[in-house]
């Protein structure tokens, strides 16, 4: 049996912690504490990695294993149940771990979802959901965006597998991806320091093209976050066009104009979007606007599991009204002939088709041209919904 050294334990248990006791994200925090052991093989790393978001992930299967209720188990009995799942010795872990049965836990337990969301899928997708929240809790595979304005993917594949030894792979149907083989550190790698690439998950990288943006647009876009999406709309233009990325923190204006100077791309004006906002005086200004609208983010979870605990019906409810009024507020910059973009990290029809059917019903200038759903089940990517919408008058 493998013995679990204490750093790691320590490491794991901290970031544990941090995840759940301030609310943290779970990639950013084993960002931070994989910073502060370099010395650490990729082995160790991938170790911490491993239980962290186990323990994230089956935090109420586990805390049922041991009797215990799920919001009071700790860290470190969290731990001991991994280590006994999967057998490894740990110096805090000496006695056996009284363990319920599993075969008499109900599926919501067994699937380690709270019961409201669990029955929330089962209403929503009643034909899909025992597909998606079995998908949904694996780890997602790891892809990376290439930046066509700094190189392409054949010369980045290449140059990751001389350079670093990072073997990746084309992707049908993904042009601008390539996925790796195993997760790498790749946030001090000099190529991605240089703009030749973005880490992005692969279905994320499908909602810039579905736009159809092209050289010399003019686009909004309504939501950019940390910007990857703007980022990657710029590259499509070949950075001709006016692109204005609107952010809803003032801490990401800094983040967007960094990823910009690292990228090369010259065309986006970012601006905090406030409810005094001037947007473009002509409001039938916009080629192309893309709303990537805040949402439960339930399609990430295999990537962001604590998500789970954190939300609840009455948040998912606030969400879906402001989606509706951000659709209702950017029709008003689309010229006519030009398009409505709607796109969201979520899987719930009442996030995404609804959405779209109760626009279309108030708004009858405008038609939908083309919608996608993209399930966690169908690939090792996250969940995501795009429905494209043009002005007819």
């Amino acid at each position: 049996m493998p013995k679990l050294y204490d750093n790691l334990a320590s490491a794991a248990i901290q970031a544990l912690k941090t995840i759940l006791q301030e609310r943290k994200r779970t990639s950013h925090v084993l960002q931070k504490i994989t910073a502060k052991h370099p010395k650490w093989g990729a082995r160790d790393r991938r170790t911490v990695y491993t239980i962290v978001y186990d323990c994230i992930r089956w935090r109420r299967l586990f805390a049922n294993m041991i009797q215990a209720n799920f919001e009071e188990i700790s860290e470190d009995q969290l731990l001991s149940v991994w280590c006994h799942r999967n057998e490894f010795i740990w110096n805090n872990n000496k006695k056996s771990l009284r363990q319920n049965e599993l075969k008499n836990m109900p599926p919501e337990v067994l699937a380690s979802y709270p019961d409201w969301l669990f029955a929330l899928g089962s209403k929503e997708l009643p034909s899909l959901w025992d597909q998606e929240y079995a998908a949904l809790n694996k780890q997602a595979a790891v892809s990376i965006r290439v930046n066509r304005l700094r190189s392409h993917p054949e010369k980045l594949q290449m140059e990751l597998q001389q350079r670093y030894a990072i073997k990746s792979r084309l992707m049908k149907g993904f042009p601008d991806a390539l996925q790796l083989e195993q997760g790498r550190k790749l946030n001090k790698n000099s190529l991605f320091l240089k703009g030749y690439f973005e880490i992005q998950d692969a279905h994320s990288q499908k909602i810039a093209p579905f736009t159809k943006v092209a050289p010399g647009m003019n686009v909004i876009d309504m939501c950019a976050g940390a910007g990857g999406k703007s980022l990657h709309l710029a590259a499509l233009m070949r950075n001709k066009g006016q692109l204005l990325a609107y952010v809803l923190e003032e801490t990401k204006l800094k983040s967007l104009h960094q990823r910009s100077e690292r990228a090369g791309v010259k065309i986006i004006q970012s601006n905090l979007l406030k409810k005094d906002t001037e947007l473009p005086e002509n409001k039938k200004w916009a080629d192309v606007v893309l709303i990537d609208a805040p949402c439960s983010g339930l399609g990430t979870l295999k990537r962001n599991p604590e998500l789970k605990w954190r939300l609840s019906l009455e948040q998912i409810e606030t969400l879906q009204d402001t989606q509706f009024k951000l659709l209702e507020s950017a029709a008003e910059w689309v010229k006519p002939k030009g398009v409505l973009v709607y796109a969201t990290c979520s899987i719930l029809p009442s996030e995404n088709e609804r959405q779209i059917e109760q626009f279309l019903n108030k708004n009858q200038g405008f038609e939908l041209e083309e919608k996608q759903q993209l399930y966690a089940h169908q690939s090792e990517f996250d969940g995501f919904f795009m429905a494209r919408l043009k002005r007819t008058i």
